[in-house]
């Protein structure tokens, strides 16, 4: 028996090994992928974020004007005047400016005089090649509106992830303007990790390397370089160059959307590299993982337990010694004895039987069956019993945990009340607004939104996807994309908003594949008022904006698409002329499928318009009691569907 439980320890041992080492291959393989996604969208946020500021730039009518005319002092001080709020938006507070015609290339960097060029482009000399290279590139039609370029600056000093993009007048080129981040910053932000057995890396569609954390190795000024000897196909091993081409293939004909896993030899060293592809920049981001070194497993975790799998191994073969005993060699040496005292013609045994062969044996057995069942009869009366108590005690507890989940869901709706920014738009907007917020549930899935800034306000309505706590789980992601695009796009765009929202949730909640059969949609309506220019501009998904005078009625219909649809939906602002003489409101279909009336059908949209028309010029207390009282009234004693949200708004242009 010995020898068989050795036998046995040894091929657990040997299975237990094989089993961490595919474990430790499988985790290495999720932790390279999750590695390079996060630092792809890491990349992607801040390089398209920066792409798109100086693509704006670029566009100013002024910079245009200047860059054709460089003498001009009045428009060279329009430019400068214009450029300058831009100048505070780019990371490293510079921009820098190259005019075609005299290829004078100016720096506006705070520290030296924007008014004298900096130094004058030549086209013979190597550092300037990058500016003819993207010159000629701007030429073809095809090419994209921006390039960029990692490079040092001998002549300035200065080493960044260059950003260009060219400006044209009436479709020829007339210069460039760049900004850029700082490359001791974007090398510490997207390549320098803490993590040990890690190593990122940043090539460019060529395999030429962009970034690393050697920096002898980066290829500076690629884009006026036909060929590089710094490319990754030089770190990794001649048999691997195949497998890392095909990852780099796949992922450009799916435009990025997922992540390779290549198993190959860099810079001399086994490693598990997670590939991931930004379409936009052209740009390949690796994440390479080492095995040996890098924190995937818990080795000192997975010693403790193996010890503890290997003692409870031993301790089991001493309990099934020890069992196989009390059972079933003591039960029948003791069943001998009593065969040999009933031979000798002692009676007292239990198991009393005149014969010595099978069907005494069979008698004996069935005497003790009849013990046991007896005892076991006991003990059933006795578990049931104690069942009984159990059921007791377990309802009672159910009416504990119910009576906690009560207050846990009053405790939350009390949260999610505190959340909305009921103080800001009272004190901003005063009575010339009311609200109608009134959640299915304790908590529900709708909320709505005020921003305020100088002389202007964003506002809305936003409809999540579900009711109670899901629905409000929901609405603190709506919330959270709502505050990270006004952040990033302010209080006028509208549009912008939505769409930077409809990003940001497929990034929280779709990058898994299992949350594609989960309903994660918004509704949402945003009006953005400026008080100033006496106008509102309105973009919606799926929610529209209503209005009235007291004598008409209008709808201004939003985006036929939610925000993380099954699609990618495309937004459109409408500006409107603010009318001091209107009401505004913006509404969650909540109120107009409330179901009642004799029919059960939903309030719908006509009744809506009439019910604001009649309204509209009321003062807005008195608006919110009347919209309150006619739900109610033609809900009667139907329950409510949907969460329901109702916002009006008046405003008075200024001057």
């Amino acid at each position: 028996m010995l020898a068989l439980f050795s036998v046995l320890l040894l091929l657990a041992l040997g299975a237990g090994l094989y089993a961490v080492d595919s474990i430790r291959g499988q985790f290495g393989a999720e932790f390279a992928r999750a590695h390079a996604l996060l630092q792809k969208q890491k990349l992607s946020t801040v390089l398209s974020r920066e792409v798109a500021v100086a693509q704006r730039f670029a566009e100013l009518a002024a910079m245009r004007a200047w860059l054709q005319n460089e003498d001009d002092p009045q428009r060279f001080a329009a430019m400068l005047a214009d450029a300058e709020n831009f100048r505070r938006v780019f990371p490293d507070q510079s921009y820098y400016v190259m005019v075609d015609r005299s290829l004078h290339y100016y720096a506006h960097d705070g520290k030296r005089d924007p008014a004298q060029p900096s130094y004058t482009l030549k086209a013979g000399e190597a550092a300037d090649a990058w500016y003819f290279a993207t010159r000629e590139a701007a030429a073809n039609a095809s090419a994209k509106d921006y390039s960029l370029n990692v490079n040092i600056d001998e002549k300035l000093k200065v080493a960044k992830v260059w950003i260009n993009v060219p400006v044209r007048a009436d479709g020829s080129f007339i210069g460039l303007i760049s900004s850029g981040i700082d490359l001791s910053r974007f090398l510490t932000d997207f390549v320098s990790t803490t993590q040990p057995g890690v190593t990122n890396i940043i090539v460019n569609g060529n395999g030429v390397i962009q970034a690393h954390p050697d920096q002898s190795l980066i290829e500076y000024a690629s884009v006026s370089k036909t060929t590089s000897d710094k490319t990754i196909y030089r770190q990794v091993a001649q048999g691997d160059l195949a497998r890392l081409n095909a990852a780099f293939t796949v992922l450009r004909a799916n435009g990025g959307e997922e992540v390779q896993t290549v198993a190959l030899q860099l810079q001399g060293r086994p490693q598990l590299a997670g590939v991931t592809y930004l379409p936009e920049l052209d740009w390949f981001v690796i994440g390479a993982v080492d095995l040996r070194t890098a924190a995937v497993l818990d080795e000192k975790l997975l010693l403790t337990l193996s010890v503890c799998v290997l003692l409870g191994m031993v301790a089991l073969a001493l309990l099934l010694t020890f069992a196989i005993d009390r059972a079933i060699l003591n039960p029948l040496a003791r069943l001998h004895r009593s065969v040999a005292q009933m031979s000798s013609g002692n009676y007292q045994v239990l198991l009393a039987s005149s014969r010595d062969d099978e069907l005494g044996d069979l008698t004996r057995a069935f005497s003790h069956m009849a013990g046991e069942i007896l005892s076991h009869t006991q003990q059933l009366e006795h578990r049931i019993e104690e069942r009984t108590r159990d059921l007791a005690n377990a309802n009672r507890e159910v009416t504990t945990a119910h009576g906690a989940i009560q207050d846990s869901l009053r405790y939350a709706s009390m949260i999610q009340r505190g959340i909305l920014p009921h103080k800001h738009l009272a004190e901003s907007v005063g009575e010339d607004h009311f609200l109608l917020w009134m959640p299915r549930d304790e908590v529900g899935g709708d909320f709505f939104v005020f921003r305020a800034g100088e002389g202007r306000c964003l506002l809305g309505v936003v409809d999540c996807a579900g009711h109670g706590v899901p629905g409000a789980l929901m609405t603190m992601i709506g919330r959270t994309a709502f505050d990270i695009a006004v952040s990033e796009f302010g209080l006028e765009d509208p549009a912008r908003v939505l769409a930077r929202m409809d990003d940001v949730v497929r990034t929280m909640m779709l990058h898994d594949e299992s949350m594609r059969g989960i309903a994660t949609s918004m509704d949402a309506a945003l009006c953005a008022v400026d008080l100033s220019a006496g106008t509102l501009t309105f973009a919606g998904a799926r929610l529209s904006l209503y209005s009235s005078d007291g004598e008409t009625a209008q709808e201004v219909a939003g985006t036929r698409a939610s925000i993380a649809d099954r699609k990618t939906p495309s937004f459109e602002n409408q500006v409107l002329p603010l009318d001091p003489g209107s009401t505004y409101y913006l509404t969650t279909d909540g109120y107009l499928d409330q179901s009642g009336g004799d029919k059960g059908f939903g309030f719908g949209r006509r009744r809506f318009l009439e019910l604001l028309t009649a309204q509209a010029r009321l003062p807005m207390s008195e608006q919110r009691s009347a919209f309150a009282q006619a739900l109610a009234d033609y809900q009667g004693s139907r329950l409510q569907r949907d969460d329901i949200t109702v916002l009006s708004f008046r405003f008075k242009p200024r001057g």
